[in-house]
């Protein structure tokens, strides 16, 4: 989880001053509200010791063990040649102030590791109050739900709705536009804010949907999406959160009649539909 590339406007952006206008305000921020006390787990796992906030959503502890939050994903760093992203450093500036002033405790999900060997784990500063939560309550961060690890994805998901009706953040007008399924292109990839129409709807081990342009959506079976017949689809439109997946020209060569890209949807929380 460590590519995550909006389309950035080709005017000058308003985060430029949003930008400054959080780090002027994050210690006013601080101690967070009553927003940021929610989604908990019950008792605590862990009790832990912070070394650094390498981004906003991923830590290093001081025993070594790195630590990306459960439910959510913050904009990214400049690396690699890549600028920082909108809104990445007061987003990592925030975490290092939420976190300030103790250890803290750490809850798991089902999951208790990722694909590179990080802890997963939901995070709560020596308050009690939780980062996802707050994160999100600010807009400095985006819902994301990615199974099994879904337990707290119901009330994450309405921290991030309160943000986005308030306009903060990265819901504010201009700071992360949304991608249209049909402007993708090869070379495009990683954590996107995509919008599109349903063209087709088929079913295997997943439910497929498949959208204008070269971009497809991969649902489980179950739940209210599996109960819809392909006529329920035709013609939705998507906004979707999650990782966009190049399967490459070699693949599309192999089978033509598949879409190049992909996103893995885990949970509703993760996609909005309007069958209007």
């Amino acid at each position: 989880m460590t590519s995550k590339s909006p389309t950035a406007p080709a005017r000058k952006a308003p985060w430029v001053s949003l930008g400054a206008f959080f780090i002027a305000c994050i210690t006013a921020l601080l101690p967070a509200g009553p927003a940021s006390a929610g989604c908990t787990l019950g008792a605590a796992d862990e009790e832990v010791t912070l070394q650094r906030v390498q981004d906003g959503d991923t830590l290093l502890l001081r025993d070594g063990r790195r630590l990306r939050l459960i439910g959510v994903n913050t904009p990214e760093l400049a690396r690699d040649g890549r600028p920082a992203e909108p809104l990445a450093r007061e987003a990592r500036a925030f975490t290092r102030h939420f976190l300030a002033g103790g250890d803290l405790k750490i809850s798991y999900d089902r999951d208790r590791r990722d694909r590179y060997g990080r802890l997963l784990a939901h995070v709560y500063n020596h308050r009690g109050e939780s980062l996802e939560a707050a994160l999100l309550s600010d807009g400095l961060a985006f819902h994301i739900a990615v199974a099994p690890n879904l337990t707290l994805a119901e009330c994450l998901s309405k921290h991030e709705a309160s943000a986005r009706r308030r306009g903060r953040g990265v819901w504010a007008p201009g700071v992360w536009p949304a991608k249209r399924a049909a402007d993708v292109r090869p070379g495009d990839g990683g954590f996107v804010l995509l919008r599109g129409r349903v063209r087709e709807a088929e079913r295997n081990r997943y439910l497929w949907l498949e959208l204008d342009g070269p971009v497809a959506l991969r649902l489980p079976l179950t739940g209210d999406s599996g109960q819809l017949n392909r006529r329920d689809w035709q013609g939705a439109q998507i906004e979707v959160k999650g990782w966009l997946v190049d399967r490459g020209a070699k693949y599309t060569s192999r089978f033509p009649q598949n879409k190049r890209f992909f996103i893995a949807i885990d949970s509703k929380f993760t996609i909005e539909i309007s069958r209007n």
